[in-house]
């Protein structure tokens, strides 16, 4: 990946560089954490959702869990300037 520039959604940070790993890591980190809070998360809400809970579940961390990745990375750049 020659040549890389800014992540999208980014603003220019200056003279710094900084890397997408920090994304990464905290993207595969949620993704790990909310597999395993799954089964948890789905029983917690299964009074109000019924049999619809795991799949609810499965919608809310696709959704949730790449917003917060994103939160943490950009947090991260803020410190970093």
């Amino acid at each position: 990946m020659e040549g890389s520039g800014i992540l999208p959604n980014r603003s220019d940070v200056g003279d710094g560089v900084f890397s997408p790993w920090v994304d990464r890591i905290s993207l595969v980190a949620l993704i790990i954490a909310g597999v395993a809070l799954a089964p948890d998360i789905s029983s917690a809400i299964e009074p109000v959702v019924g049999e619809w809970s795991m799949t609810s579940t499965a919608c809310g961390l696709v959704v949730i869990v790449p917003l917060i990745s994103t939160w943490i990375g950009k947090l991260y750049v803020r410190f970093r300037t």
